[in-house]
């Protein structure tokens, strides 16, 4: 077996998957890391061997699934456009936002990438190897405690039937509404409920203790790799109520002149109008840098969320299908 293990690793180009499969019954998995293929020197190359007691034939095949580390060459461009009302598609594709994409070739028919609980597909992303690397990333997630992941697809997907073919989890289809507001001269009024201020979050506002601090750091990892990476380049704005934050509103995915809109209102603290008081704290100090563009994304059976963006000036665009996969 060896030496057919040997031909087969010799001759392979590109292959992340090298499946090595017996014939027998009740056998299971392994998995080694890591080999060469060819000067493909990668940490995804895994070998899978189907053992048992008594080997009794095995069958060599492979895979072709390549990582590849953001910024992508252009010929990504393509099949990455299904995903761009998503910003996070586009910051990972320039490189603002560091992840591994996962696709069949350097000119690819289908894309598989993640940024934390976020995982996007575009393209054939029911082919096998596509699956193969959203149940890579998932299994990553549970190995680190994740308790959930959210399947973004394109705007043109027919099948949404990704989660019932991952294991260890229980899919959810949800469709999410997606806002556009172009900024110009843009300068709300400000007005908060009296006893509430404003502050902009800064690594000062972070160690004074705030009761709520640690769901403010949550919030600014849950797009970035950490709140450092947050601060050198997104913005932010919380409400204040005595020593407690009691909303926040982030940008997301800063890229080219664009941003998103993460906001959250502390559950004491709700229907007293926090939310479009700081959302406009977020977007202004967005005019005020330069950008153009903001994008808003919320559940479509989220009314408050919906009818708050169309509060603000937000126009609809579209709806896209996405599914949340609860780990079981």
């Amino acid at each position: 077996m060896l030496s057919d293990i040997n031909h087969v690793k010799n001759n392979i180009k590109s292959a992340v998957f090298l499946h090595i499969q017996c014939h027998c019954e009740g056998c299971k998995f392994y998995t080694f890391n890591k080999y060469t293929f060819n000067n493909i020197d990668t940490d995804s190359v895994h070998w899978k061997i189907r053992r048992t007691k008594y080997l009794k034939g095995v069958t060599l095949f492979y895979s072709t699934m390549l990582d590849f580390e953001s910024p992508l060459p252009k010929s990504f461009n393509v099949v990455f456009e299904s995903l761009s009302h998503n910003l996070s598609s586009i910051s990972i594709r320039k490189g603002v936002t560091k992840t591994k994409v996962y696709a069949d070739s350097i000119e690819p028919s289908w894309i598989v990438t993640s940024s934390n609980n976020r995982i996007l597909v575009a393209g054939d992303y029911l082919n096998q190897e596509a699956l193969d690397a959203v149940q890579m990333i998932v299994k990553k997630g549970i190995n680190i405690g994740k308790s959930g992941f959210v399947i973004y697809y394109p705007i043109n997907a027919k099948k949404i039937e990704i989660g019932k073919q991952i294991r260890r989890i229980k899919p959810y289809l949800n469709w999410r509404n997606y806002y556009v507001l172009k900024l110009n001269n843009t300068n709300f009024p400000i007005k908060l409920p009296d006893g509430y201020r404003l502050e902009f979050i800064t690594p000062e506002l972070l160690h004074k203790g705030y009761h709520n601090t640690q769901l403010v750091i949550d919030e600014m990892k849950s797009e970035r790799r950490d709140e450092f990476d947050f601060l050198d380049k997104s913005f932010g704005y919380c409400t204040i109520y005595d020593n407690e934050i009691t909303s926040w509103c982030m940008s997301e995915y800063n890229t080219d002149q664009r941003f998103e809109i993460g906001i959250e209102t502390h559950q004491d603290h709700r229907r007293k109008g926090l939310a479009l008081q700081i959302a406009r704290a977020c977007i202004n100090f967005g005019a005020e840098k330069g950008y153009t563009k903001v994008g808003w994304h919320c559940w479509k059976t989220n009314l408050p969320s919906n009818k708050l963006a169309s509060s603000l000036g937000f126009k609809y665009v579209l709806e896209y299908p996405t599914e949340y996969l609860e780990v079981v």
